[in-house]
């Protein structure tokens, strides 16, 4: 599940792998970092023991620091009004799948 820059991905049955989704164009030939569904490198940040709310959570952290290193006040503002509209529509969807 990709949250902005960020992925989520089940690793096995104890823990869900957290990666920051690389930009097009990254040269992956050094690192090998996985690949996501449409090829873009994966780089492993952090695992969170079978816990997708604390890896969710955790997205939200680190999209909202990257936001507010976007400079502008007003920039800043709306990505994070961007930032908590995905996040609602994922809540959204996690409240489908769960009926």
């Amino acid at each position: 599940m990709r949250f902005g820059d960020y992925e989520i991905m089940r690793s096995n049955q104890w823990c869900y792998q957290l990666y920051r989704v690389m930009p097009e164009g990254f040269d992956n030939s050094r690192s090998k970092y996985r690949e996501s569904e449409d090829g873009r490198a994966l780089k492993p940040l952090e695992c969170y023991p079978n816990d997708l709310t604390a890896a969710i959570r955790r997205v939200i952290g680190f999209s909202e620091a990257d936001v507010a290193e976007c400079g502008d006040a007003r920039d800043v503002l709306a990505r994070l009004e961007e930032v908590h509209a995905e996040l609602d529509a994922l809540a959204d969807r996690f409240k489908e799948v769960e009926l």
